[in-house]
């Protein structure tokens, strides 16, 4: 059946979701396994579960090579003892496994209380994706299934047809070996990793990780900046409103843009990841608005992806945030520690560095016949660097040491600024810690050194536009 915008223009159909040979996601479901993936990772059960259902299948292919080498003469370093032996060790093994994995499960529990507590709730998904972590916990378990399994077929003599697998108990012995040495370094890479400039460290590769991703999509042209008349707007086109209240996670550039052109229509995307929406209110707006039914509008919502939390795949100022509420917690009276907030001021003048020489995603997107199609909500450089300062500013202004980094920080990543605007931007966030900092530092030698760290700044940002 035509769609309704196809029967008044009098156009070929497009394949939309109403036409069983193309599926509503086809186009998106790429992106929706690259976030169900993401979502894995950052579970203890995915890949822990992997290496039970593995260790399983190594039990079996180890009893079945027991079952054909019945009349062979072995290596010595093969175990050869008797059925009592090998269910002594294989019980032995089994018990001390679920202890270990209990142990590390407790390890675990603590260092995420910790993080938790000192550096915020948001860096609890880092641990949680730590693959060290998971695969540890995941060698203790397979260790404790795969001697399980074998235990079952060991079989006395006076049991009938005895059969002791020499094979499998031998690799039990060497999974054994293998726990030892991943318990021990499961202790060092947790001690390691609760270290507060490790732990700063880890989440400013995290923020490089988004910044990779950030410009990895695929939106299609850019172009010159359309009139305001040419962009959708509520009053005069088509409303797509959200199907679920949560943050939206991921939005497929790449799809979305492909939907457009080939629905022959402008789309405008409200919403960037991150933002919050409600249920029924608008996500989308298309022109023109004969355009759109129930079909379409599901084909371009099902290039939003909505959930309950805020996730780092396709936001990158959750990345900021994670590093700016790092800094925040360590400047709070109840921990005091600037010198963690003055790394993570570090990092991130670093990743701003990093994002000042690029051009951001364009808000506009056209087709490759130069035609508008998709109007898109996108993080900019001076929003991101607002946030920094803005926050790091308010709760670190009676810092000096924190306030001189802020200063360091713009030194550094001055000079790669190319946009005019972000420099005037950034200029005007430099002078504000210059006033909040001779506001409520009462050293005249630490203001001093401010005003000299401020004149420094300044003369970073302009090098580059004189230069």
């Amino acid at each position: 059946m035509l769609s309704r915008w196809a029967r008044h223009s009098g156009r070929p159909e497009t394949p939309t979701g109403s036409d069983p040979r193309y599926p509503r996601h086809v186009h998106a479901l790429k992106t929706r396994l690259a976030h169900q993936w993401a979502h894995l990772q950052a579970s203890f059960w995915f890949v822990p579960g992997l290496m039970v259902l593995g260790s399983i299948l190594l039990a079996g292919v180890a009893l079945a090579v027991d079952a054909g080498l019945t009349d062979a003469t072995l290596p010595g370093w093969v175990y050869g003892g008797g059925a009592d032996g090998a269910r002594a060790l294989l019980s032995t093994v089994a018990g001390s496994m679920v202890t270990v994995a209990g142990v590390g499960f407790s390890i675990t529990i603590v260092a995420l209380v910790l993080a938790s507590t000192q550096f915020g709730p948001r860096l609890l998904s880092l641990f949680m994706r730590d693959v060290t972590s998971q695969a540890t916990l995941g060698t203790f378990t397979g260790t404790f299934t795969y001697c399980i399994v074998v235990l079952r077929t060991i079989r006395g003599a006076e049991e009938g047809g005895g059969f002791v697998p020499q094979v499998a108990v031998t690799i039990a012995i060497g999974l054994t070996l293998v726990s030892v040495a991943a318990l021990i370094y499961f202790f060092h890479h947790v001690a390691v990793s609760i270290q507060a400039p490790r732990l700063v460290a880890t989440v400013a590769h995290d923020l490089d990780r988004a910044i990779d991703r950030l410009y990895a999509g695929d939106g299609g042209r850019t172009g010159p900046i359309p009139h305001a008349d040419d962009v959708p707007n509520p009053d005069a086109d088509g409303v797509v409103a959200a199907r679920s209240t949560g943050y939206v996670q991921v939005v497929d550039d790449a799809a979305l843009l492909r939907r457009a052109t080939r629905l022959d229509v402008c789309v405008r995307l409200i919403a960037r990841p991150g933002l919050f929406v409600v249920s029924g209110n608008p996500l989308l707006f298309i022109r023109p608005r004969d355009r759109l039914d129930d079909d379409i509008a599901e084909a371009l919502r099902a290039t939003v992806i909505i959930g309950d939390v805020r996730t780092p795949e396709d936001d990158i100022e959750y990345s900021v945030r994670q590093l700016v509420e790092v800094a925040l917690r360590a400047l709070s009276p109840a921990i005091n520690d600037p010198f963690t907030a003055m790394a993570a001021v570090d990092w991130l003048g670093a990743a701003l560095a990093r994002l000042a020489p690029k051009d951001f995603p364009s808000h506009y997107r056209y087709d490759e016949d130069g035609r508008l199609r998709v109007v898109a909500d996108t993080s900019t450089f001076g929003g991101i660097a607002h946030t920094i300062f803005s926050r790091i500013r308010h709760y670190g202004g009676s810092s000096p040491v924190v306030m001189n980094r802020l200063l360091e920080a713009i030194a550094a990543f001055g000079p790669h600024i190319r946009d005019e605007a972000d420099r005037s931007l950034v200029r005007g966030e430099a002078d504000a810690v210059l006033r909040m900092g001779r506001e409520l530092i009462s050293s005249d030698a630490d203001v001093h050194e401010l005003e000299n760290r401020h004149a420094a700044a300044i003369a970073a940002l302009d090098r580059r536009a004189l230069g």
